[in-house]
């Protein structure tokens, strides 16, 4: 008799072979354009889940969850929404998606096996001592080959256990002794009602909400800087198997800024109190999205920058079907105080030995407080 392992792994190549046919058949090549359907994917119904009512602070938890389309259906495809208190990684049928996290879900779109799949996550907690808040939150969209589809919930049919195996995301890996996840509260509900998850949407509804004031890595306690310009960069690098196709842009720069993607100018602002928003199309799908600004300081005083940004992907293959994360002003970010080398917002420019920025405060803290957003026209590059 044949081992439940042995027996998902049997089915998953089997699947791949009656099936890789049609999916090669029914794929597109077209990434260039944004995602044309946005379905209304939502947390109010999916459970935050751990492996126990009590969280441990430092965990790392892993889950999984299998699930066999009805009799006559056949799987082409998921979207997904997902985010963990602290951190997560995704995995689909033993690949692996993307990682996030945090009061910013990413939206994945993934190809599915006809039957059988398995969606794992290994989500991580921080901190210390009692008190530590954690979960994981998910909402799936499953199409069928007839258009049909069926919603997945984070609850308390998934699998969860710490102390992970080697393999534990493959296909194949047993988890029938794996306990049960423990639903620990509804999404909004206390203490999570403080998480107040942003959703990757098309078109992106997009604030400030979490981002920070930077600057270079030195702001002296006075807050006071000295007149000049600053260069500044972020790459963001999409997760395997989506391809950017839009990045809508909010910034405001305490004094003057002018904004570079991937070595394109793309507008200035001169006002901090009034920040812009850009939404940049991609003509041709790049392998990265590069931002550079060049900040002014016009007089001794404060200075600083504040940046958000949604990245829309198609999936490789995939047009129906919405993928996005999000990317702020933040220690992800670099600067340099030396003077302003040439071909700084250039995507070949090696920002390797710059130092990451200096947080000086969350929106909407004081000096500068709320911003007002002005839409700038669409550019495409």
């Amino acid at each position: 008799m044949l081992s439940i392992a042995m027996a998902r792994f049997f089915l998953k190549t089997l699947n791949s072979l009656l099936f890789a046919g049609l999916a090669l058949s029914s794929a597109t090549s077209d990434t260039s354009s944004a995602p044309d359907v946005t379905s209304a994917l939502s947390f109010s119904s999916s459970k935050w889940i751990w492996n126990s009512a009590t969280a441990t602070a430092n965990a790392v938890v892993g889950f999984r969850k299998d699930f066999t389309p009805p009799l006559g259906k056949s799987l082409i495809g998921a979207e997904i929404i997902i985010t963990a208190v602290t951190s997560l990684n995704l995995y689909v049928n033993g690949d692996y998606i993307g990682s996030g996290g945090g009061r910013f879900a990413h939206r994945f779109c993934v190809d599915l096996l006809p039957s059988l799949n398995i969606f794992a996550v290994n989500a991580s907690t921080t901190g210390s001592g009692t008190g530590t808040v954690a979960g994981l939150i998910a909402t799936i969209l499953v199409t069928y080959q007839d258009n049909t589809t069926d919603i997945l919930l984070t609850d308390s049919s998934w699998r969860a256990k710490s102390s992970l195996p080697l393999g534990w995301e493959a296909p194949a890996f047993d988890d029938t002794a794996w306990p049960v996840a423990t639903v620990v509260g509804s999404y909004d509900v206390a203490p999570w009602d403080t998480i107040l998850v942003n959703i990757p949407a098309d078109p992106p509804i997009l604030s400030f909400a979490e981002a920070e004031w930077v600057w270079t890595d030195v702001v002296p306690a006075s807050g006071t800087l000295p007149a000049g310009s600053r260069a500044f960069r972020r790459t963001f690098t999409p997760f395997p198997n989506q391809v950017p196709a839009a990045a809508t842009i909010i910034i405001s720069a305490d004094n003057e800024y002018t904004l570079y993607v991937n070595g394109v100018t793309i507008g200035s602002g001169s006002n901090f109190k009034v920040a812009q928003r850009y939404t940049v199309n991609f003509a041709t799908a790049p392998e990265e999205v590069v931002l550079a600004v060049l900040v002014t300081n016009t007089a001794a005083g404060t200075a600083g920058l504040l940046v958000g940004m949604e990245v829309n992907m198609v999936p490789s293959g995939r047009t129906s079907c919405t993928a996005g994360t999000f990317s702020l002003s933040n220690v992800g970010w670099k600067s340099t105080k030396s003077a302003i080398p040439a071909g700084f917002e250039q995507p070949e420019f090696d920002d390797s030995a710059w130092p990451v920025v200096a947080v000086e405060a969350v929106y909407p803290a004081a000096p500068w407080g709320t911003v007002t957003i002005a839409t700038v026209a669409p550019v495409t590059i």
